[in-house]
């Protein structure tokens, strides 16, 4: 097979295949979202404490002296600085520290799952499988495997890099000059070793799921995949590089626009599935079989009318799973409100809210939209590790907006949140009612008690949802952008 003919299998599997690839990655990510758990729990329970033994309030009661607009930051009083660095105490540092090293050992298991599961639905595409249900089986039996791969290439990577760190580190001390040198030349033959490496193993997970082997073998495959098929390889380090400029160019253009969330977004939906599908039709020389698609308006019509459709069944057909949502973002707004209001402080807002995003915040609006139907896909795709994840995310966002709500003036708050809210906060609690329902999936499934087919197409039900959320968050974030400035600044008079 030609490069040409494997990156258009990888656009065609996103244009013709997009409701059995999509879900998958969004599945992805949700996986990557479990894995932040313990760092979120950690974070709240830090909060709790800082709440309850009164530190919080001390900062809130400094603050709530201030003068908002005329802090001068090189002349902070001495009571503000104490209350802030009161914070940061042994108690705190080591909630933080123990939630950032179990979420990071949750993440690198959590990896070879997400990526198992991403690349059997392409590989099961290409073969006319049914991809979500090929992307559960193959995450089951491959994520130690793929696993395997990532952690050798850590060591590969560490192993060409450490050593010269150490050698211009030894000479350094022998003589500056000497340091410098080695450190520079020594950096320019790292970054060789390390693009060798990575060139090296560039098709071992393809291996693992195409040939169905194990780490070693699949590091040899991919080894001797350049002088297999020197073509092929030339014409992958072009379309990776090429991907590598499309996202960095997306980057800077959504940076420019205040819009950063839209980088995560494409990555998702866009260069990560059609890279891998090109990959994976390159290494296992396998073209996608036609199929009609109808023209691309229509799809989107289609998709997000019934996106629509399945959000209202959804709604109707799972109030339990919904209300349950309600009730933890509830709970987590009252706990945050009562963690703060009790100190009685009303923190004022700045004048000038009315132009707070700028006159025409046409990146604010696309960056919330995208950040809001992000946040809700991984609440409800992490949910299926039996609902754990999206508690917690529904809480500690609870938690944020009641915390918040205690420590502003209650009249502009509302000015503030309501506008939009009334759109957003529904939508979000959908997305927790949408993870909370996959939780019972997954239980389900861990009991045996549903089979792979069952588990996929929920997966693929969720995907529909979240298509039907997007208009919501859409019409929340154009509020929050363009008309809620205008609310608040009428409402407190400026």
């Amino acid at each position: 097979m030609n490069v040409t003919t494997a990156l258009r299998a990888g656009g065609r599997l996103l244009t013709e295949r997009s409701a059995s690839v999509l879900p998958v990655y969004l599945l992805a990510t949700g996986l990557y979202g479990v894995a932040r758990v313990p760092l979120v729990l950690a974070g709240m329970a830090a909060f709790a404490l800082v709440a309850a033994d009164g530190r919080l309030g001390a900062l809130l009661r400094e603050l709530d002296g201030l003068d908002a607009d005329s802090v001068d930051p090189q002349s902070v009083s001495p009571g503000l600085v104490d209350a802030m660095q009161s914070l940061v105490s042994a108690d705190v540092l080591l909630l933080v520290a123990a939630g950032v090293l179990a979420s990071t050992l949750l993440a690198v298991v959590v990896a070879g799952a997400a990526r198992a599961a991403t690349l059997h639905a392409v590989f099961g595409l290409l073969r006319d499988d049914d991809g979500v249900r090929a992307a559960l089986v193959g995450a089951r039996s491959d994520w130690l495997t793929l696993l395997g791969v990532r952690l050798l290439l850590l060591v590969a990577l560490a192993a060409v890099t450490v050593p010269v760190g150490l050698l211009g580190l030894g000479l350094a001390t022998v003589s500056a000059a000497a340091g410098v040198v080695a450190l520079l030349l020594g950096g320019l033959l790292a970054i060789l070793f390390v693009l060798v490496v990575v060139a090296l193993f560039a098709f071992a997970e393809q291996a693992v799921v195409v040939d169905g082997v194990g780490v070693v073998a699949a590091v040899r495959r991919s080894a001797g995949f350049p002088f297999r098929r020197p073509e092929a390889f030339v014409g992958y380090v072009a379309v990776a590089f090429g991907a590598l400029l499309v996202t960095v160019t997306v980057a800077g253009i959504a940076s420019l626009a205040g819009a950063t969330r839209v980088t995560a977004l494409v990555g998702t939906v866009l260069v990560r599935p059609v890279l891998d599908g090109f990959k994976t039709a390159l290494y296992a020389e396998r073209d996608l079989s036609s199929a009609a698609t109808p023209a691309l308006l229509d799809r989107g019509r289609a998709a997000f009318g019934g996106g629509l459709r399945s959000l209202g069944a959804f709604v109707r057909d799972h109030p339990l799973a919904n209300l349950g949502s309600a009730v933890v973002f509830g709970g987590g707004v009252a706990g945050g409100w009562a963690a703060t209001a009790r100190y009685d402080t009303s923190l004022p807002i700045r004048e000038g809210v009315g132009e707070v995003f700028g006159a025409f915040p046409v990146g604010t609006f696309v960056n919330l939209a995208a950040n809001n139907w992000l946040v809700a896909a991984d609440t409800a795709y992490s949910g299926i590790a039996v609902g754990v994840p999206a508690v917690v995310n529904l809480g500690f966002n609870g938690v944020l907006v009641g915390a918040l709500g205690g420590v502003f003036d209650p009249v502009a708050f509302a000015a503030l949140v309501a506008p939009h809210g009334v759109v957003e906060v529904p939508a979000l609690v959908f997305g927790g009612g949408l993870g909370l329902w996959l939780g019972g999936v997954g239980y389900r499934a861990a009991r045996g008690r549903t089979t792979a087919d069952g588990v996929a197409a929920a997966v693929r039900r969720a995907y529909r949802v979240l298509l039907g959320l997007v208009p919501l968050f859409v019409v929340a974030a154009f509020v929050e952008a363009f008309l809620t400035p205008a609310v608040a600044s009428f409402v407190l008079g400026g």
